[in-house]
Formats: C-alpha cells, sequence, structure tokens
C-alpha cells in the first residue's frame, strides 16, 4: 500500500463528494421537473421508497449476529434520544432551513431533510466505504452507492418535497468525517483488506432497524419519531465491543 500523505485529506473524500453531487443533481432533476409530475407519480414514488427502504433495512438487520445486542442498543439509544428529544431538534433545524427557500417550496422540507439524511448515511455502504476511501483512497464503494443515491434522490424529491437536497450536507459531514478519520488515524498503520468485526455488524444490523422504523413513517403506517433512535447506532459498537469481551 502507498504512503499515506496526509495533506490528500481532500483526495480522501473524493468518493464523498461524487455522492453529495450525486443527491444534489438528482435533487435538482425532480425540482426542475417537479410541476410537471403528476400526483399518482408522486404517491407511487413514496410507496417504492418506503418499500425499498423497507427492503434495505430487513437485509442490515437480519444480518445481526447478536439480538441482545441490538435489543439493548434500541432500548438504550432510544430511551437516551427520547431523552434528549433529537427528533424535535431535527425537526427545528429543517424548520429554520425552510427560511433559506420561497414560500412555494415549504412545506415537507424537514421530512424530506430527516428521512433522506437516514436513508443515505446508514448503511455498510456509507462506512464502509469511507473507510476504504480514506485508507486505500478506493471510493468504488461509494461510487456504486452514488449512483444509487441519485436515483433515489429523484424519487424521495417528487415524494418529500426539495428539503431531500438538504441531506447532502449530513452526507459531507458523516461520510467526510468518517474518511478523514480513517486517513489520519488507521491509515498509516493498515495493511490489508478491513474484514467486518462484530462491533460493525451491529451497527449496520441497527442501522437496518432504523431504516425499517424509517420505511413505516414513509408507507404511513406509523409516524414514529425516528430522529430519536440515532443515539442506537453509537451504542451498536460499543456494546457490541463490551459482549465480545465478556463472551
Amino acid at each position: 500500500m502507498p504512503a499515506v500523505s496526509r495533506g490528500g485529506s481532500i483526495r480522501a473524500m473524493i468518493g464523498t463528494w461524487i455522492n453529495v453531487g450525486a443527491v444534489l443533481v438528482g435533487s435538482l432533476i425532480c425540482v426542475l421537473a417537479g410541476r410537471k409530475i403528476p400526483e399518482p407519480i408522486t404517491r407511487m414514488a413514496m410507496i417504492a421508497t418506503g418499500l425499498i427502504t423497507f427492503v434495505l433495512g430487513t437485509k442490515l438487520a437480519m444480518g445481526s449476529e447478536q439480538l441482545l445486542v441490538l435489543l439493548l442498543a434500541l432500548l438504550l439509544g432510544g430511551g437516551l434520544g427520547t431523552w434528549l428529544r433529537l427528533e424535535d431538534r431535527l425537526e427545528r433545524l429543517g424548520d429554520a432551513s425552510e427560511r433559506l427557500f420561497p414560500a412555494s417550496m415549504r412545506g415537507r422540507l424537514t421530512q424530506g431533510f430527516v428521512a433522506a439524511t437516514l436513508l443515505f448515511c446508514v448503511g455498510p455502504m456509507a462506512i464502509l466505504g469511507a473507510i476504504r476511501d480514506g485508507v486505500y483512497g478506493d471510493w468504488q464503494v461509494l461510487g456504486l452507492k452514488s449512483i444509487m443515491d441519485g436515483m433515489m434522490s429523484i424519487g424521495f424529491v417528487a415524494a418529500l418535497g426539495p428539503g431531500v437536497a438538504l441531506s447532502a450536507a449530513s452526507l459531507l459531514v458523516y461520510q467526510g468525517g468518517i474518511s478523514l478519520a480513517a486517513h489520519w488515524f488507521v491509515a498509516p498503520t493498515a495493511g490489508g483488506v478491513l474484514a467486518p468485526s462484530l462491533p460493525l455488524v451491529e451497527f449496520n444490523a441497527v442501522g437496518g432497524a432504523v431504516l425499517i422504523a424509517l420505511s413505516f413513517k414513509l408507507l404511513g403506517l406509523r409516524d414514529l419519531k425516528i430522529g430519536n433512535l440515532l443515539p442506537a447506532l453509537a451504542l451498536a459498537p460499543l456494546l457490541a465491543y463490551l459482549y465480545g469481551l465478556l463472551a
């Protein structure tokens, strides 16, 4: 593996820049064509988005190797998020962002921002792709994710409005932060391909559970406060690590 240069921090997150661009382009395409999209197609876009979110979430959640870790992460993380009122804070952030847009574009900005942020940031491709981009300069995983996110952003904007475009900022901070951390701290000592560990597996499983909850909201089945579950994503690797020490 070639030596890692700290001066190449921007290059270390090239996959994230591609991903951000794909989401913005997809969102712009739908915004420009928004008035030409019939309402039945918009409703179908919502259903299709909810279904694909459910499928992806189920696939990730079923990868859990320790259901106890998954359960504890959701219980403790959900409780912490409820106590911190994360959903309310996210909604206020989205409401504040609405002032940046014309009045005709306001209304569902918060929902689109939160839903798209969760969908685009949660999952194995986001974290593994960001790590590989930062450590090895390999952005192929994020390149594939960019194609998927770009296409999904078109459907998301049709279903949830222009707030989806704001999720590009979340992608930049989340994936870019992971890539930079990996570039600065992991790359100098990495010597081989990163293999999935129990903490990463359980992180993905909890992310899948969060996506399933999100799909219920998108499909109109339950109006769940998805943002309150976000701390579970941080707790999952820690609980899995502790479980590994005790097992």
